[in-house]
């Protein structure tokens, strides 16, 4: 048996998935404290996982790095369009890394490892036809953009299918799906006959064709049960050598051509922490040896198309299966005793009614868009078709601006109704949202999806509220009022709902930003956008009143904005804010304190003060170090001096100026001079503060750090940063500080495993110095 015939293709899939977290008012994601010390899940899920994915590291016994791996080139995945807008624009280099590994596999393998989804996340079995067109055509839309060519399979939420959604999916050119192997109810044996699962898991190795109610067909693999289990659950990727062990069993016990098996993608270093390194480990070790040969689902389909069929479970009700329901999809509409923990007095009956006052409110919307669009575009265009074309507007690749152009010129249309049809596209944005799978998943209507999911349909009804004669907002509550949390402290999804209306118009909360921004701020720290706002112009008309005219780059609605501060040089951060929408000439005026400024915003502000009073010129710095070393030494022969004297009168200082040193990246000014001053600073910190203090520099070290490694990536590896790094780090590790390196040793393998060249003259052995 030649060496080809003894290996056996492997298949690995994650998928990563976010729900949409941003308010809807004003396009950024809340100050999230389940999170701390990060500032929202997504970016505790991205350091853990999604970042560490791309830059995933093989260490040695003594913790050297040995290899990094972008593990997207070598596994099947993918991620949520919602996701990936977020990275897209919080983490840029991140999110080309991911669509780079996609395209490095289409190279190696003929077809790319990513793979679409379905766009928000909502469980297709449940949509009505209209509504899962919309999510498939969006997903497909925002895959298509992003990585350069047709999707080949798509990731069913949840893996929620029915006959509908296998009808959609073909019809639409997707080739293949991945299903849990409970989902198959019988399976085609080789002489034509159908033969039923009796409760066993569907097999693994091979594809099977599945016909939808219309008779389209469409191949799904389903994946291997006990190999997701120990990856998810069984704590596989905690030892890669256990993890191809286990491979190795199955494959020498069950003698597939294929293994293969999916799990959540976040199991990758979130849920199992360093499970990224795992899968590093293990991508090695099948390159080292013969044993296995890591595929993607469309190479292996096009090698071995699907012959044999298979039938699903109808689910309970026959409204379809999934693969975290054992009842089909009624975790996502009803108590069916699926759940996530929590009380045993608990129960899920708030899922019925939740799920019902967003159906009421999407008929209702529904009907008001056919009749809205109907008038704009005088027939011309269905309401169906202008909503699928809005797909790459909700994922931030085409601008509303741009896409109303477009939409103009090919079904032409009064440019006074642009804000019109930029609201109801909007709207209709956030009725799909509302339906996200997540907030009927967990243990409570009162956790952070559910309420996020009210959020979007209070927007919805916000958004058509100029549309629809019926009161759209008290025909919502009511029907909330049905939906009980068992915190009974949180009341009912009314009061979450009322709760949620209390906080600040989006265009009010952009422009206390503007204002406060520009009080606050330095110059190089003012700001001209704030989320989905941009500001347009900023006046002082005198020392109380500010005039501002901000504009909404989504809703295409533009305000006239005065900024009354009744009490200027004051330190009271008091506003009386009025607004004129320039679209209806509705007006509207909030008195606002420092209690209505949001978490988020706060940390924000803090951090522009604190730019603002750790600015000192070198020679002051200089200046502070001198007098910090020569008080040093007095103290030194003062028996008497307090300590406690010591550090109020001199620990401000010695903090404010190292601040100052490092503030703006201190690479391009170190010299001997300045590495005088920053190691008596360091000094005289360490000597004098309790070991509670030192996170603060510690932070700033990291920042450097980071700020460094930004640089690398931006404008490659000189030998002057090579040297910054090792004498900085030298410094700081005296002191006991041990800085996170991460960023910096991301930026810098490349030059070192030689996939970039460094400049001309740098003297990259150095770093191994």
């Amino acid at each position: 048996m030649n060496k080809t015939e003894k290996t056996t293709d492997l298949i690995l899939h994650g998928h990563f998935y976010q729900p949409p977290r941003e308010n809807p008012r004003t396009g950024i994601i809340g100050k999230q404290l389940s999170a701390s010390p990060y500032p929202d899940w997504n970016e505790r899920i991205y350091s853990d996982c999604y970042n560490a994915n791309v830059h995933s590291r093989y260490l040695s016994g003594v913790r050297r790095i040995i290899s990094m791996t972008n593990n997207y080139e070598y596994i099947s995945f993918n991620f949520g369009p919602t996701l990936l807008s977020w990275l897209e624009r919080e983490h840029p280099d991140t999110y080309a890394l991911i669509l780079e590994a996609d395209k490095k596999s289409f190279e190696r393998l003929g077809h790319g490892n990513a793979m679409a989804q379905s766009f928000n996340h909502t469980i297709l079995p449940l949509c009505t036809e209209e509504e899962a067109r919309a999510q498939i055509v969006w997903g497909l839309k925002d895959f298509s953009l992003r990585f350069g060519r047709e999707a080949e399979g798509m990731w069913l939420p949840e893996t929620g299918i029915n006959p509908m959604t296998i009808d959609l999916l073909s019809e639409y050119g997707l080739k293949f799906v991945i299903l849990s192997p409970w989902q198959c109810k019988s399976v085609e044996d080789e002489s034509g006959k159908m033969t039923d699962l009796n409760g066993k898991s569907a097999p693994y190795g091979k594809p099977f064709i599945l016909t939808g109610a219309k008779g389209n067909t469409i191949s799904a693999f389903f994946y291997h049960p006990s190999l997701a289990e120990g990856i998810s659950f069984g704590h596989l990727l905690r030892d890669a050598d256990n993890l191809y062990a286990r491979l190795l069993t199955i494959k020498r016990e069950e003698k597939q051509k294929l293994i293969q098996t999916a799990t959540d993608g976040e199991i990758y270093g979130h849920h199992e922490p360093y499970g990224d390194m795992a899968l590093a480990a293990l991508i090695k070790k099948v390159h080292e040896r013969s044993d296995f040969k890591l595929t993607n689902y469309a190479t292996y389909l096009e090698n071995h198309p699907a012959t044999l069929h298979a039938i699903l479970h109808d689910g309970e009700a026959g409204k379809g299966t999934s693969w975290s329901c054992v009842h089909g999809v009624s975790r996502w509409y009803k108590d069916c005793g699926c759940h996530t923990g929590g009380d045993e007095s608990w129960n899920q009956k708030w899922r019925t009614p939740l799920r019902a006052a967003f159906d009421n409110l999407g008929k209702k919307i529904d009907a008001c868009l056919q009749k809205e669009v109907k008038r704009i575009f005088s027939g011309g265009l269905e309401a169906s078709q202008l909503v699928e074309m809005f797909g790459p507007v909700i994922s931030n690749l085409i601008s509303m601006e741009d896409f109303l152009t477009d939409v103009n010129r090919k079904y032409p249309f009064d440019p006074k109704e642009r804000v019109n049809v930029a609201s109801l596209l909007l709207g209709m944005q956030y009725r799909h949202f509302a339906y996200t799978s997540c907030g009927w998943f967990f243990n409570d209507l009162s956790g952070l999806e559910p309420k996020q999911n009210i959020v979007y349909a209070l927007m919805a009804v916000d958004l058509y509220k100029p549309f629809c004669k019926e009161d759209l907002l008290a025909s919502l509550l009511e029907d909330l009022k049905l939906a009980k949390s068992n915190r009974k402290q949180e009341g009912d999804g009314e009061d979450l709902a009322l709760d949620a209306l209390d906080s600040l118009p989006g265009e009010v909360e952009a422009t206390l930003y503007f204002v406060l921004n520009r009080r606050i701020a330095l110059k190089e720290d003012q700001k001209d956008s704030y989320g989905v706002f941009k500001l347009e112009k900023f006046e002082s008309k005198d020392e109380k009143t500010q005039l501002l005219e901000i504009s909404n780059q989504f809703s295409m609605i533009r305000y006239e904005c005065t900024a009354l501060d009744p009490a200027p040089g004051k330190s009271e951060l008091t506003y009386t804010l009025t607004l004129r929408d320039m679209h209806n000439d509705e007006v509207q005026s909030h008195f606002i304190d420092t209690e209505d400024i949001p978490a988020r915003m706060r940390d924000e502000l803090f951090k522009q003060i604190d730019n603002g009073i750790c600015r000192l010129e070198r020679s002051e710095i200089k200046r502070i170090a001198r007098e910090i070393h020569h008080y040093a030494a007095l103290a030194k022969a003062t028996p008497y001096l307090s300590m406690g004297s010591l550090y109020q009168e001199n620990i401000g200082s010695c903090l404010r100026a190292m601040k100052s040193l490092f503030k703006y990246g201190s690479m391009p000014v170190w010299d001997e001079e300045f590495k005088e001053s920053f190691i008596t600073l360091i000094g005289f910190y360490v000597k004098y503060t309790k070991p509670t203090d030192r996170d603060i520099i510690e932070r700033l070290f990291n920042s450097e750090m980071d700020y460094v490694a930004e640089k690398i990536q931006a404008y490659g590896l000189y030998d002057k940063n090579i040297r910054f790094i090792l004498e900085f780090l030298a410094i700081v590790r005296e002191h006991s500080f041990q800085p996170d390196l991460t960023q910096i040793q991301n930026a810098v393998y490349p030059f070192l495993s030689g996939e970039k060249s460094p400049h001309k003259d740098t003297d990259i052995g150095l770093i191994n110095a």
